[in-house]
Order: structure tokens, then C-alpha cells, then sequence
């Protein structure tokens, strides 16, 4: 599978079994949901051997990577890629508590006076995320923050999730904006949100839009891997401040929130434009592998991310 089919790949599963397990949830609460979601999990888990492929070469490059062996609980064997799979499960269910509000929930913010210094000053900023840990977690930020964040992403190629899910979204100061590749209107949109002084929210960790995607090969986890250029070129578009965002799923109501800077502003001069792309891009491939030894069930890129597959 190549570095860009995750976007074209059907999704699988049913309107009316999302809306189950979300009824599921409402009704019998978090507790036997986690039950619950575990033979779904597991059913998932047998018919996937691409995904369970993806898996265990993302786990065996993070074994072998320094700080991989003590990361994991030992070397990468089927029993960790279910475990891989099971955090998976976990986290979507958390979705559905963050969208009803979650109040249960403690966030344990690490570097939150990078984001109060930002909302005091009344300066937007990109926060920069990735497919590690649940990036819903900035809808718990927003409520007990009170600034409003602007989530881009491509809906369109999860149609039957984000229509269940987003119906069930209530806060008015998270704004779900659908990007399609190679649309520049969205930049003028966004430009705006931040100069009003909100956050424009996106992922960094996964190509999108196929031959033609515009990438940076950078080292991850001890091979080049291909990343997105188009996160940290609206960046640049924005002149604003670009911010890692990370949240961690530390267990069932708690999670530990990361926020620390990852450029002031995106400088790309015409004469050092690629080796200035470069070097960003990199610094955020090396941060994600920190965070990967963090929480080494929660990267959830159930593809061949670094394109061995043909």
C-alpha cells in the first residue's frame, strides 16, 4: 500500500453500527463500553493484514530504535499489534466522550504557558498535531479555555464517522473546516481565524492527495519516511506562530496534554526554501519520535507508512 492510499481506502464498517456503539455509550456509560468495543476491536484485528502488517513494522522500527526495547514490553510479536489496535479502539471510544463533553476527564497540560502567553496576547497560532493519541482532545482545551480552534481535515474520506460523530458536537468554539487538496480558498478563511486570535488545528503526520502530494523525506524512527509538506506551508502562508500539540490517552479519565513551540514563525526564503522546509520538518519527525517512546500503543498510521510495500 503506498504512502497515500489510507485516503483512498473505503472505510469500513456501518452507519448503523457506529450509531449503536454510540447509543452503547449513552445508555451503559464508559465502563461497559470498554467491554463492548473489545470483540469489535478484535474483529477488526482478523480481517486487516495490512493493517496488522503496518503494525508490527511501525512496533519492530520502534523496538529497534534507542529507547524502543524499554518503550515496549517486550519485542513486537502479535499480542502487542492487538494491544496496538486495542488503544486504537479506546481512543475512538474517547471521541465520543469528548464530543459529549467528557466532564469526567482530568487533561494534565504540559506547557500550557505556551498557549496562555498566545490567548493573552490575542495571537492565533497553528497547532500542529499528529495521528498519536487523540487529537480531540483540543475540544476538552477549548471548553475550559474558552478560545476557539479551527480543525482542519480531509472529511471526506471518513464520511460515516465524522457524520455520526460530528452530530453529537455541541461547542460552537470547535470549528470542523473540510479541506480538500490543492483548495487554496481555505487559506483566506483561515488567515482571518487567526488574525481574529484563534487556532488553526492540523495533522502532520500523513500524506495526502497522491502522486502529485508535495512530501519531505526526513528520518523516522531510523528510516526516511515521507511527511507532508502542507502543514508547515500554511504556516508560512499565516505568518503566525506554529505550536506542537500531542494529548495521551494516560488511562481511562486522564489525559496528559503537550503543547511546546515548535517555531516562533515559518521562515522559508526563496534562495533556502527547501533546506528551511527541511530542517522543520525534521525537527517535528524527531519530536514525534519522542512521543512515540511516550506512548508506543498510541500512533495510529495503520498503513505502509514508509512505503515498503509495493
Amino acid at each position: 500500500m503506498s504512502r497515500a492510499a489510507w485516503a483512498i481506502v473505503a472505510e469500513r464498517g456501518s452507519m448503523a453500527g457506529m450509531r449503536f456503539t454510540v447509543g452503547f455509550y449513552r445508555v451503559c456509560g464508559r465502563w461497559l463500553s470498554e467491554y463492548f468495543i473489545l470483540p469489535i476491536v478484535a474483529y477488526f484485528f482478523l480481517t486487516d493484514p495490512r493493517g496488522r502488517r503496518a503494525s508490527r513494522r511501525y512496533l519492530a522500527k520502534l523496538y529497534a530504535f534507542p529507547g524502543g526495547a524499554q518503550a515496549l514490553d517486550g519485542p513486537p510479536t502479535l499480542r502487542q499489534s492487538f494491544h496496538h489496535y486495542r488503544e486504537f479502539g479506546l481512543v475512538i471510544l474517547d471521541r465520543v466522550r469528548f464530543l459529549l463533553g467528557a466532564p469526567d476527564v482530568e487533561l494534565v497540560f504540559r506547557g500550557r504557558e505556551h498557549l496562555t502567553a498566545l490567548i493573552a496576547a490575542k495571537r492565533g497560532a497553528v497547532l500542529l498535531g499528529a495521528h498519536l493519541g487523540s487529537f480531540e482532545a483540543l475540544r476538552l482545551l477549548a471548553a475550559r479555555t474558552g478560545v476557539t480552534v479551527n480543525v482542519l481535515m480531509i472529511t471526506r474520506h471518513a464520511p460515516r464517522t465524522n457524520t455520526v460523530l460530528e452530530r453529537l458536537n455541541r461547542d460552537t468554539r470547535v470549528h470542523v473546516i473540510q479541506s480538500d487538496p490543492g483548495n487554496p480558498d481555505a487559506v483566506f478563511h483561515l488567515k482571518a481565524c487567526v488574525e481574529r486570535g484563534e487556532f488553526v488545528a492540523i495533522l502532520g503526520d500523513r500524506v495526502a492527495g497522491g502522486a502529485r502530494a508535495r512530501v519531505v523525506r526526513v528520518p523516522f524512527l531510523g528510516q526516511p519516511a515521507a511527511f507532508p509538506q502542507g502543514p508547515f506551508l500554511l504556516a508560512h502562508a499565516l505568518q503566525c506562530p506554529i505550536v506542537l500539540m500531542i494529548g495521551v490517552r494516560r488511562g481511562p479519565r486522564t489525559y496528559e496534554i503537550f503543547a511546546e513551540p515548535l517555531a516562533e514563525r515559518v521562515l522559508l526564503p526563496r534562495a533556502e526554501r527547501k533546506e528551511s522546509l527541511d530542517a522543520l520538518v525534521k525537527r517535528y519527525a524527531e519530536r514525534l519520535e519522542a512521543y512515540c517512546l511516550s506512548a508506543p500503543y498510541q500512533w495510529f498510521n495503520f498503513f505502509d507508512f514508509w512505503g515498503e510495500e509495493r
